[in-house]
């Protein structure tokens, strides 16, 4: 018998822009690393994207892991978009 507590889905909360909370304690800082971290690995996965065309033109690997990098890409995205504002706040104003 499991002791795990069930929890009820919420879809709501499967959009990165709904799920996403930055830490109590994190600060304008915090966030220019994550923000910085999170651009860094949207240019990686988008060159990774790239790469799946043949001459930029013509597809090389199967269309759904290509769809699964856009995405990846655009969860990414999301989350700069939501991270930004902190990052740009400062302790003094």
């Amino acid at each position: 018998m499991s002791n795990q507590i069930k929890k009820t889905h919420n879809p709501s909360l499967g959009y990165t822009s709904a799920f996403f909370a930055p830490h109590a304690e994190a600060n304008h800082l915090n966030a220019q690393d994550v923000a910085y971290e999170l651009v860094a690995s949207a240019k990686d996965i988008s060159i990774a994207t790239f790469q799946c065309f043949d001459g930029g033109n013509k597809l090389m690997i199967k269309a759904e892991i290509v769809a699964n990098l856009i995405a990846e890409i655009q969860t990414k995205l999301e989350m700069i978009e939501r991270i930004l504002p902190l990052a740009f706040e400062s302790e003094e104003a």
